[in-house]
C-alpha cells in the first residue's frame, strides 16, 4: 500500500503546496496523460490498417480461387481438344492408310494387265509383221503374173502370150485384200488397247494422287494444329509464371495451400497484377474457341470437296509422286 502524506507531513518536509516541486507533477502527470491519448489513437489506427488489410487478403484469397478454377477448365479444354484431335487424326490415317492399300492393290492388278496388254501387243506386233510380209508377198506374185501375162513366151501353135486364168488372178487379190484388212483390223486393236491402257494409267495415278494430296494437306493441318496448341501452352505458361504461380509438370497452375496467399511484402504485388490475368484468360478462350471453330471448318470442307473432286487432278500434283514413277517408264 503506497503511503500517504498529509499537508502537515508536506509542511514538516518543507515543501509547500504549489511550490515548483508540485508544478514539476503537474506537468509530468500531464505529459503521461496526453502520451497515454496519443498511444490509443495509434491504436486505433493501427486495428483500422489491421482490418484493412484483412479485407484485401481475403478479396486476394477470392480472386487467386477464381484464376485457379479458370485455368483448370483453360487446362481441360486442352486435354478434351487434344484427345480430340488425336481420335480424328488416328481416324483420318486409318481411313487414307486403308484407301492406300486400295489403291496399291489396283496398281498391281493394271500392272499385272498391262503386262498381258503389252505381251497381246507384241504378239499382234508380231502378227501385223507376218501379214505385211505376206503382203508384199501377194503383191510381188501380182506384178509377177502381170509381167507373164505380157511378156510370156510366145505358144508353139498360135503365137500369143500364154494366158492365167482370171479366177486365180482374183483369188490372189482378194487374198491380197483380206491380209491387208486384217492388217488394219489389228493395228486398230493395237491402238485401242493402248489408249485404253493410257486412260487407266491416267486415271489411277490420278486418284493416287488425290489421296496423296490430301493426307498431305492433313499432315500439314495437324502440324500447324500442334503448333498452334504448343504456341498457345508457351503462351499460358508466360502469362501464369509472370503472375508468381507455379506450375505442374502439364502445365496447370498447382498452388499449395501454405503458399496460396502470400503476407504483407507479397500483397501489393499481386493485388496490383490482378486484373491483367483476368483478361489474358478470357482473351485466351476466345481464341480458343475461334481456332477450334477454324480447324473444324477446314477438316469438313476439303472432304466434301475431295468428295465431290477426287477425279480431277493436276500434272504438277502427279509429277512429284516417286511411288508410281515406273508407271511412265
Amino acid at each position: 500500500m503506497t503511503n500517504v502524506y498529509t499537508l502537515k507531513d508536506i509542511n514538516n518536509k518543507g515543501h509547500r503546496l504549489g511550490s515548483a516541486y508540485e508544478q514539476e507533477l503537474e506537468k509530468k502527470l500531464y505529459t503521461t496523460l496526453s502520451s497515454k491519448a496519443e498511444i490509443n489513437d495509434l491504436c486505433e489506427k493501427l486495428l483500422a490498417k489491421n482490418s484493412e488489410y484483412s479485407e484485401r487478403e481475403e478479396d486476394i484469397g477470392n480472386k487467386i480461387s477464381q484464376l485457379n478454377v479458370s485455368s483448370t477448365k483453360v487446362r481441360s479444354q486442352l486435354i478434351s481438344e487434344r484427345k480430340s484431335h488425336s481420335k480424328s487424326q488416328r481416324e483420318l490415317e486409318a481411313k487414307y492408310t486403308a484407301e492406300i492399300k486400295l489403291l496399291k492393290s489396283n496398281i498391281k492388278t493394271l500392272k499385272r494387265g498391262a503386262t498381258l496388254a503389252q505381251k497381246a501387243s507384241s504378239a499382234n506386233k508380231v502378227q501385223i509383221l507376218s501379214l505385211k510380209t505376206k503382203i508384199r508377198e501377194l503383191e510381188g506374185k501380182l506384178e509377177d503374173i502381170d509381167l507373164e501375162r505380157t511378156y510370156h513366151d510366145l505358144d508353139a501353135m498360135g503365137g500369143k502370150p500364154a494366158q492365167i486364168s482370171s479366177s486365180e488372178i482374183e483369188s490372189l487379190r482378194l487374198e491380197l485384200e483380206h491380209a491387208k484388212e486384217d492388217r488394219n483390223s489389228k493395228e486398230y486393236t493395237i491402238e485401242c488397247m493402248e489408249k485404253g491402257i493410257e486412260s487407266s494409267n491416267n486415271i489411277f495415278k490420278r486418284e493416287i494422287d488425290a489421296s496423296y494430296s490430301a493426307r498431305s494437306k492433313l499432315r500439314e493441318e495437324n502440324r500447324a494444329f500442334k503448333d498452334q496448341l504448343a504456341l498457345k501452352k508457351n503462351t499460358s505458361s508466360q502469362i501464369i509464371s509472370s503472375e508468381g504461380i507455379p506450375l505442374e509438370s502439364d502445365g496447370a497452375e498447382a498452388i499449395p495451400l501454405s503458399q496460396e496467399i502470400p503476407l504483407a511484402s507479397a500483397i501489393p504485388v499481386v493485388a496490383s497484377s490482378l486484373m491483367s490475368p483476368m483478361i489474358t484468360y478470357s482473351m485466351l478462350a476466345l481464341l480458343l474457341i475461334v481456332i477450334i471453330w477454324l480447324v473444324v471448318r477446314k477438316w469438313w470442307n476439303p472432304w466434301g470437296m475431295n468428295e465431290k473432286n477426287d477425279r480431277y487432278f493436276t500434272h504438277e500434283k502427279y509429277i512429284n509422286r516417286p511411288d508410281i514413277y515406273y508407271l511412265n517408264t
